[in-house]
This record gives structure tokens, sequence and C-alpha cells, in this order.
């Protein structure tokens, strides 16, 4: 994934979709357009679709009891149009009204998931705008706390004559605020749980079947082989691929192709070992092939259990389920993590020096995120060729640490005491965007754990965070 705000990656995200759009004959059949002023649906309607505005723009106005009309909100191209009363099957709370002359893809209710099944290549921009657009009404939802907040600072200073009244006040208002945020995000969870599961079982079932698909070739086939050495493969870090390179080059001589040396580098010596004892008969092209769909489907399913935990976490946390701890090595879900960021990490110098550890008690689901959050960053300030390190090591019998370290530019000092804050972030300055969560999180995360992350600049430049865990039984 590039760098770039949101908004870059919406727009980026709706071209695709349109041009998949003006490819694909069923879907053109689904685009509707609106005159100025002419609405959408109105106020009190159960939707049993969705538009997402593809050209022009939408107001959402709400009529009150008073006879008086407020516009809320103006969505613009990229937008999900009714998407909480869609979601959550609840009557619309304001209409749609077109501003101008507006197009948009619409989704009946019963459709979403066949739009899913049907184009699989729209999956992820759909679901990809669904997260963006939820995101954005989350940070106006902060903003606007935000100056709520700071009026009542104002209002506090207004004199003693208003205290008590503005503390009354301030009660009543701090109650109704969490008591809408907690319902809101409540039907947002539950919908965008229930809608993002689907697709993510969808992926399970058939990686699945393609696994066995591969692996219902004869036992002695040596493809069926290579392709079940490729299910179990591990990431390598740079400095071991390159190694590798070199040797895979003088072992197997008859290679020319680079592409071909980079493949071979990645398999074990089991693997090479049925290449070279079968290099008359198949291709060396068909077995590196083989290697890879089960590394590839390896990766598929790991992704997806990694949503499917994800999609639990949210379940959990909108309805209080228990989420059971268990004991595990957090190396797994370093390698795992290291697997799906494949991607960002591909153009850095990765070097992995997991040691032996000892397993603990805890929420592998939630410690991978962690390991997500920090990584990511770091990948958000190297360049390409920068480095990134990740070990693993022990502190007596007791402890477990977990260091990422990079080369980058570092914390600046000011604002090192503050970097695992709620809501603080330095990515709104700049080309990057964030909204200040990821390392208050993994903070949560950790403390909920027992342990502690510490976070410094070294020496020699670059920033390193330590993730300190106790050693423990369930």
């Amino acid at each position: 994934m590039k760098k770039g705000t949101i908004i870059n990656d919406r727009d980026v995200t709706l071209r695709f979709i349109r041009r998949a759009i003006d490819e694909t004959e069923e879907l053109r059949e689904h685009v509707v357009s609106f005159d100025k002023d002419e609405v959408l649906f109105e106020q009190g309607c159960n939707l049993h679709h969705l538009y997402l505005l593809l050209e022009g723009s939408v107001r959402l106005n709400r009529m009150n009891k008073d006879g008086t009309s407020l516009d809320l909100l103006t969505l613009e191209n990229g937008h999900y149009v009714g998407l909480v009363a869609f979601a959550t099957g609840n009557k619309s709370i304001t209409s749609a009204i077109a501003n101008e002359h507006t197009s948009a893809l619409k989704i009946e209710q019963g459709e979403f998931e066949q739009y899913m099944n049907d184009h699989p290549r729209l999956s992820h921009p759909l679901q990809q705008l669904m997260v963006s657009n939820m995101t954005e009404r989350f940070m106006k939802n902060v903003v606007l706390e935000s100056k709520m907040h700071s009026l009542n600072k104002e209002l506090e200073q207004e004199g003693e004559q208003l205290k008590k009244a503005y503390q009354q006040l301030e009660e009543s208002h701090q109650k109704l605020v969490h008591q809408e945020k907690m319902a809101t995000l409540g039907e947002l969870v539950a919908g965008f749980a229930h809608e993002v599961n689907n697709p993510a079982a969808a992926l399970l079932r058939s990686s699945e079947a393609l696994k066995e698909n591969f692996l219902n070739l004869e036992q002695s086939d040596p493809r069926a082989a290579i392709f079940s050495i490729g299910l179990d493969s591990e990431p390598l870090s740079s400095d071991e691929q390159r190694k590798r390179m070199i040797e895979i080059h003088n072992r197997f001589p008859w290679v020319a192709e680079r592409s071909t040396i980079r493949k071979l580098a990645q398999m074990p010596d089991s693997a090479h070992k049925i290449i070279q004892e079968n290099r008359k008969k198949i291709p060396i092209e068909t077995l590196t092939q083989q290697f890879e769909a089960g590394k590839f489907i390896h990766n598929i399913q790991v992704a997806s259990e990694r949503i499917a935990n994800l999609v639990r976490s949210l379940k959990s946390y909108s309805r209080q389920d228990n989420n059971e701890a268990e004991m595990m090595d957090i190396r797994e879900g370093i390698k795992d993590t290291i697997l799906i960021l494949t991607n960002r990490l591909k153009f850095l110098d990765v070097t992995l020096d997991l040691k032996e550890i000892p397993s603990t008690c805890g929420k592998l689901g939630e410690l991978n995120q962690v390991w997500t959050n920090i990584i990511v960053n770091a990948c958000d300030v190297l360049e390409n060729g920068g480095k990134l390190s990740i070990s693993t090591y022990s502190e007596g019998d007791y402890k477990i640490v977990v260091a990422i370290s990079d080369n980058g530019p570092g914390i600046p000092p000011e604002i090192l005491p503050r970097i695992f804050e709620p809501n603080f972030t330095t990515k709104n300055q700049g080309a990057e965007f964030g909204l200040g969560l990821g390392l208050a999180i993994s903070n949560e995360i950790i403390r909920q754990h027992g342990g502690f992350i510490k976070a410094s600049n070294k020496e020699e430049g670059g920033a390193c965070f330590k993730i300190i865990l106790p050693v423990k039984d369930c």
C-alpha cells in the first residue's frame, strides 16, 4: 500500500470501481441518475438498497418535530448513501437529496453478498470505501465532541453564578454523548462485522477447496510434494534471501532466469532435492509455480483467519462476549504478520532474529494487532532500502521481549512522551493520514496482557520499540 491520505485512496478506489462498471454490462444496469433536488429516499423509510455515489453530491436533510429542517451532511462521490439504515435495518433518520446531477451504483439489500461473489475484484474496493466512510464519520464525531468540550470550558469560565448549572449540564451532556456514541458504534460494528464476515468465510472456503484440488494429485507426483512444502513455507529475512540466491546460482548453474533463482531461494532443501530428481521430466517453472501456489494459499488462509479474528473482536466489543486467552508462541503471530505485510515490506531490508522463547498466555489476535501497528508505522517513515529489524528473546525465566527497530529519522524528542496518547498523530501534517489510535490501542492491549511498551531513539539513528510481556499460564 502506497503512502497517502484516506481521501486520495478513496479517489483511486473509486476510479477502479468506475472502470469495472464501464467494463461490465450487468453493473452498468445498476447505475442510476438523479437530477438536482431529486430525492433518493425520505426520512423514516426502510431502506432496501444502498447507493455508492459515482458522480455529483447528495445532502442529508433531517426534518425536526417543530417543522424546521436541517442539512446535516454533504456526501460526495466515493461515499455510501444510506449506510447505517441499510446495515442495521432501522428506518432512515434523514432524507437524501441530490445537490446536482448525480449518478450512483444502486445495491439492493439481497444483492450485496452476490456483488461480492459475482465480482470478486470489487469486493475489496467496496469494503475499503465502506471502512473509509465510517472512519471519516467517526473523525467528525471526534471533532464535534472536541468542540463541545471547548464550549463547556468557556461556559465554566463565565463565573461562579453558572457553576452549578454548568455542572448539571455537563453530567447530562456526557451521559447523552456516551449513550449516543455507544449506540451508533454498536450499530455500525454489528452491520460491518456481518458484511465482512461473509467474504472472509468465502475466502477460507475457497482456499480450502484449492488446497484439496492441488493435494488430490497422486502422492507420488512431485508437484503435490512441492505444493505441500509451499503450504508450510516461512518468510526469509533479506540477508538470508541474498545468501541463498548465491547458493542457488552455484547449485543450479543451468538456471539462467534471475526470477526463477529468487523463487528457488525461498524453497527449503527438501524442495531442491525434488527439483533435481525431476528436472528432466517436469519443467522447473512448473515446480516453482506449484511451490508458490502453496505459499499463496497459505497466505490467503492466514489473511482470512486474521479478518475472522478481527470480526470476532468487533462482535466481542459490541456484545461484550468472552474472548478466551490461550497458551501460544508469539513468534508464530509475528511470522504471520510479516507474511500479511509482505507488500509493505518488499522494498525494505528486513532482518528477523526470533530466538527461542517460552510460551505464554495471551490473545493471539490482539497481539497480532500490536505487531501490525508498530511495523506499519515503521514502513510509513522508511524509504525504499530502509532497514527494519525484529527480534525476540527472554529476560530470565519470566519475561519475553519483542524488539522492533528501524533506521529511519527516529521520534522527535518533544513528542516522544506523547506517542501513546489517544488521538495524538503526526500523520495529518503531510501526505500521511492517521487517527492517532494505533499506538494507544497497542499500549492498552499490552497492558491488559500484564506487560508494557518502551519507545526510544537509537544512538545510530532510528526508533526502537520494546514490548515486554510476562511468562504466565492461562
